[in-house]
């Protein structure tokens, strides 16, 4: 029998996905050992960064937009006549223009890695990316890739290799290196692929079946059951998107009795919409916006925030859209921070907004100048007193005065909260003035068991805990119902068939989730009543 595996880092890009692994090799290019230098050799490292500048100009002319603005980086950085200066000088004094490219390269890599800016560190993919790309036009070589479907396993990975790679037969990517705020996993977060960072030193076999949850950071070996998968739709796990439909719902879900389900997409960026028709589903029900933050600078960048909100606001068409406010703390630390244990049960969601009210009014600023453009709804994270859903709305109310002052165009939207926390979750008719709940169950199972979802040496007390969640859910749900105020589900649970009927006995009657599962949940609730029994039994 195979030897357990599990493995925990950092999850980012959201999802899940099973495969064979693709390790990798773990060697550096060679760099032309061996290569004699000649007379020629600057004339041919210069032909060899402008062949690599062609090569990236014509991959961005047929790029999307975030794609296009990741190689048009690595093109600024090849025509900086700083990137080769140092090589031609090392070529001068008689090595080759291979060896002396790599080198050269290599200590901008290592400044790039050593900075104290995560923003920064995370680049040196984009730095390593560019050297092997230039060493590859100078040997003639043609850049490797790995078979479709498969999860990549590797220290780091290239934003040209991502790139290159067809991932429509699904697949993921496990690093154990790697950055939350690379251009890998911007790329990775809007093409649905999940990714696994941090995961440090490890051994995995070529081949080796595995389970890969972008979501709680996680690599697990594949088995054949799936945690959190029920054995009718295991198989879907980790597919590509399907693509929207001919005849894409324009409707509400309903139940086989005729109770209407919203059925919402739970997204990280704007460009996670692509290919997904509006009338596909019923909304955004969870819009994670920490997922746009690359850098300190993105936290003041007001126009930037509100384009994407008002970005998505108008792809929804009227439809809700319910974009949560910045969740950071556990497992996604502020950019430039490292992850600390203790920040699950200290500044974390709205506690850390609170405290650093510089980053809270931004954003403030950001969806209320957004909210004219569509039918926006805002979701404070980790909310578990009412205090805090006061000293929120106070913001929002400041905010607002100040815009309306300026003359700016803006909206004040509907503001409800997470119950994540147990005590919230007990005692929701305490958030008298909150204008909905969304429950987040991924979460809430964290805190139920005492065991961190990202901990490795944990992790199966959290895997086990479905039934106590669902038995606090069966009491939680309809005290938070009782107050008259919309309730919905945004975890892991309302992507499971085999949950559903329970889920719709406690009386939800919205899920979020990924665009992958909601045409599997949509034809699980036609097949069922609202009371959660089967249709004609």
């Amino acid at each position: 029998m195979p030897e357990a595996l599990r493995l925990a880092g950092r999850g980012a890009s959201p999802g899940r996905a099973r495969g064979p692994a693709h390790v990798a090799a773990a060697v550096a290019p060679s760099g032309g050992q061996g290569e004699v230098p000649t007379d020629r050799d600057v004339e041919r490292l210069a032909d060899a960064v402008n062949g690599t500048i062609d090569r990236l100009r014509a991959l961005a002319e047929t790029a999307d937009l975030q794609s296009g603005a990741i190689l048009e980086f690595q093109i600024e950085m090849l025509r900086d006549p700083a990137i080769v200066r140092p090589s031609f000088a090392r070529i001068r004094v008689g090595e080759s223009a291979s060896r002396a490219w790599v080198a050269s390269m290599d200590e901008y890599v290592h400044g790039f890695e050593a900075s104290e800016d995560e923003h920064i560190r995370a680049r040196s993919s984009d730095m390593l990316d560019i050297r092997n790309q230039v060493l590859d036009m100078l040997l003639g070589q043609v850049p490797a890739d790995f078979p479709k479907g498969s999860v990549f396993v590797g220290r780091d990975m290239a934003p040209s290799q991502f790139l290159a790679h067809d991932w429509s037969a699904g697949g993921a990517i496990v690093l154990s290196g790697g950055s939350t705020a690379s251009h890998v996993a911007m790329l990775a977060r809007s093409r649905g692929v999940p990714m696994v960072v941090g995961l440090g030193e490890f051994a995995i076999e070529d081949g080796t079946r595995l389970f890969v949850d972008g979501e709680e950071g996680l690599v697990e070996r594949d088995e054949g059951t799936l945690r959190l998968a029920a054995n009718e739709n295991a198989a879907a796990i980790g597919a590509p998107a399907p693509p929207p439909r001919e005849h894409a719902p324009t409707e509400p879900g309903r139940t086989a009795d005729g109770v209407l389900v919203q059925v919402m997409a739970n997204i990280g960026h704007p460009s996670e919409l692509r290919g997904l028709s509006p009338s596909a589903c019923d909304g955004i029900g969870l819009f994670r916006t920490e997922y746009l933050v690359t850098s300190p600078r993105d936290f003041d960048d007001e126009d930037r925030q509100a384009r994407y909100y008002s970005e998505v606001l108008a792809w929804a068409a009227g439809a809700p859209v319910t974009i949560r406010l910045f969740d950071f703390g556990g497992d996604k630390p502020l950019p430039r921070a490292s992850v600390d244990p203790a920040s699950y049960l200290g500044l974390r969601g709205i506690r850390l907004l609170l405290a650093r009210p510089d980053i809270l009014r931004v954003q403030v600023r950001a969806l209320m100048r957004a909210a004219p453009y569509g039918n926006l709804q805002v979701l404070a994270p980790m909310v578990t007193s009412p205090d805090e859903l006061a000293q929120t709305m106070e913001i929002f109310a400041d905010e607002a005065e100040d815009l309306a002052m300026r003359g700016t165009a803006h909206g004040m939207p509907p503001l409800g909260i997470m119950l994540e926390v147990p005590a919230a979750a007990l005692m929701p008719e305490t958030f008298a003035d909150a204008a909905f709940f969304s429950f987040g169950t991924n979460d809430l199972a964290q805190y139920l068991t005492a065991a961190a979802r990202g901990e490795a040496a944990v992790s199966h007390l959290h895997e086990a805990s479905t039934a106590a969640t669902m038995r606090f859910l069966s009491h939680t749900v309809p005290a938070a119902l009782a107050t008259g105020k919309p309730v919905g589900l945004c975890g892991d649970l309302a992507t499971e068939p085999s949950l559903l009927p329970e889920l719709l006995s406690f009386g939800f009657r919205a899920f979020s989730m990924p665009p992958t599962r909601m045409a599997l949940v949509r034809e699980t609730l036609a097949r069922m009543n609202a009371d959660g029994s089967k249709a004609g039994s």
